[in-house]
């Protein structure tokens, strides 16, 4: 990815993250609760035809959320966080994926209980190669796709300030080889 490709990302993250900031310190006068930081438990690997490929990299995400309640039971939610995906290699090299997503979902909530379903567009901010400590970038003609839209389904419980929920999302577009992404996420969201 050139330069200004890159700087043009950049400044599409400063800006989402921004208004995302925005609207829930806006949210927070009107004294309701619709947003929060998420954050946990990543785990990652890459598949082709139901074939792993390498083990699986373990790893963390962490981002802030926001819902807006569309009816009483329904939610809508979108958010902007952070998570390396990846996979480690026979030959004890790990190939780490850097991403920026801003996932979309519904939500369906009964009592402190909640379903969600979703897309998580996510763009690759880096890559590297990672060997006994050290990493390098990789050349241009073994670099990994940019881009890459996980659908995901989840589940979880909010108890007041505090949620814990499990996601797993399934790439839907080749990131390397003909492999996807698949990734596990177990964490805590505060609520604010």
């Amino acid at each position: 990815m050139n330069v200004m490709k890159k700087r043009y990302l950049l400044f599409v993250f400063a800006a989402a993250f921004s208004l995302i900031i925005a609207d829930l310190q806006a949210q927070e006068k009107k004294g309701d609760r619709v947003g929060g930081l998420r954050f946990g438990f990543h785990a990652s690997q890459l598949s082709k035809d139901g074939n792993k490929w390498g083990d699986p990299v373990q790893s963390f995400y962490v981002g802030f959320a926001r819902d807006n309640q569309v009816m009483p039971l329904l939610h809508l939610g979108t958010g902007l966080e952070y998570f390396k995906n990846g996979v480690k290699l026979t030959d004890g090299i790990q190939r780490d994926f850097h991403y920026v997503s801003i996932p979309l979902n519904v939500k369906l909530k009964l009592g402190p209980a909640f379903a969600l379903t979703g897309f998580a567009p996510s763009f690759k901010v880096a890559e590297r190669y990672v060997t006994d400590g050290s990493s390098e970038k990789p050349s241009d003609d073994m670099k990994a796709e940019w881009f890459d839209i996980p659908f995901f389904v989840g589940a979880g419980v909010k108890i007041w300030m505090l949620s814990l929920e499990a996601r797993y999302h399934w790439g839907m577009m080749e990131v390397t080889d003909g492999y996807k992404s698949q990734y596990f996420q177990l964490g805590l969201g505060l609520n604010f």
